[in-house]
């Protein structure tokens, strides 16, 4: 016998159920109802045992049918069985359908959703700790919502233990060991310190998240002795679980930036402060460091006029010592002359004493004339020392259009060898400073 392709195979099998189930009536409830881009419904059918699904295409959708075609409602269909080859899935293309009330499924929900309010079970929150150090994770090992959430908590929060209790996620064995797992955490909390207890997978049919909509699960949830977060499929999806846990979380990446938001907003805190401390700091450290510059400077000029009154004290004495030696020649002179003309008297001829009294006259105005020509030169003396000295003050230098030029360490600039290219100079002149860069030697 040849063998069969799988599309020769499937064509067969497609062909059979065409002609076999060509017209159908089924009755079930509406799942996870979608609308294509091209305005095509798909959904599936179920009941308590089996799924089938189903499209209805938009030629055969008018307004009555639109109303009719809500997730759990119950309905009977009539269509024909066909099989999309691709896939290898065969489906239910409806051709007219009615609604015949609420489907047991959804009606069911609501009323746990009604018990839970009603008892109390969607209050009282817990809150969530801070600084979590320890969170318990209950999922399945191979769901891509675990990936999502270590990987944001491990970059958010290093130090953060993560424990994972590997639970089925959907399926007959899902709400055993969901159960289980959410025992474990209530036996073994106060042992293993664990602060949080994160009940998550990620997006799916609504059939495929249906087991978080168990009432036994939701309660025993509820009861979970340490504050809980539900990250169970994304924002459009809201599930008992989602109503009765202390912390809803639209994805499972936002319920590991929900647990590690302190964390976070402190590093960026402390970020921010380490900034505000070493900016004030050199902040502070450069207005210091100009006030000690400028104090350097006026100690400096302080020094050069100590120096100058100091020296000018000196020129003050030795001008006074100068005169009073000079009144003590014009005395002791004067004292001669004195003693001269007591002794002329004495002799008295008339001819010498004339004769002595005019050399008397012309001795006595040499002298002081010598006396005033030396006091004058001295006096002059005096006063080119004074300016001289006066002229040496930094004030009056830099004031005359010089300036002192110093490197970043205070060395004084005196030859273009005292500098290299790219050295910050610092130039004081009478009324201020300047910051400079050296860009080339010439």
């Amino acid at each position: 016998m040849k063998p069969l392709s799988v599309f020769e195979l499937t064509k067969q099998i497609k062909d059979l159920l065409e002609w076999n189930f060509n017209e159908v009536f089924v009755e079930g409830e509406i799942s996870n109802l979608k609308i294509s881009s091209a305005q095509h419904v798909y959904f599936n059918l179920v009941d308590q045992k089996a799924r089938l699904m189903c499209v209805i295409f938009k030629s055969n959708i008018d307004e009555n049918v639109k109303k009719q075609l809500v997730n759990g409602q119950k309905v009977i269909a009539l269509g024909r069985i066909s099989l999309y080859e691709p896939h290898g899935q065969y489906h239910l293309v409806i051709s007219y359908i009615q609604s015949i009330g609420d489907g047991l499924k959804y009606k069911k929900l609501e009323e746990d959703k009604k018990f839970l309010l009603e008892k109390g079970y969607l209050e009282n929150k817990k809150p969530l700790p801070f600084f979590p150090k320890k969170v318990i994770i209950i999922t399945s090992l191979q769901a891509a919502a675990l990936k999502d959430i270590l990987n944001i908590l491990k970059r958010r929060s290093p130090g953060l233990e993560i424990l994972i209790y590997p639970a089925t996620v959907q399926g007959e064995n899902a709400k055993k060991e969901i159960l289980k797992a959410i025992e474990f955490v209530n036996e073994n909390y106060a042992k293993l310190s664990l602060d949080v207890c994160i009940l998550t997978r990620g997006g799916g049919s609504v059939d495929e998240l249906w087991i978080f909509n168990d009432l036994d699960i939701a309660i025993a949830f509820k009861n979970c002795k340490i504050p809980t977060i539900s990250a169970i499929g994304h924002q459009i999806d809201q599930t008992l679980c989602d109503l009765v846990a202390d912390k809803i979380a639209e994805t499972p990446s936002a319920a590991a930036e929900i647990l590690t938001k302190a964390y976070v907003d402190l590093h960026k805190t402390v970020l921010m402060l380490k900034k505000s401390i070493f900016s004030n700091f050199y902040r502070i450290l450069n207005s210091k460091k100009a006030n000690f510059e400028s104090l350097k400077l006026t100690k400096i000029i302080k020094l050069v006029e100590n120096y100058i009154e100091v020296n000018m004290l000196k020129i003050d004495n030795f001008s006074a010592l100068l005169e009073h030696r000079i009144q003590n020649i014009i005395f002791n002179k004067s004292k001669k002359i004195k003693s001269l003309e007591n002794r002329i008297k004495l002799q008295n001829p008339i001819a010498k004493l004339n004769t002595q009294k005019i050399a008397y006259l012309k001795f006595q105005n040499l002298i002081v004339s010598n006396m005033q020509v030396l006091l004058e030169k001295k006096k002059h003396t005096l006063l080119n020392l004074t300016a001289k000295i006066t002229a040496l003050s930094p004030k009056n230098v830099l004031k005359r259009g010089f300036s002192i030029t110093y490197t970043k360490d205070k060395k004084i600039i005196k030859s273009i060898n005292d500098v290299k290219e790219n050295d910050y100079l610092y130039t004081v002149l009478y009324d201020g400073k300047i910051e400079s860069v050296v860009s080339k030697k010439l």
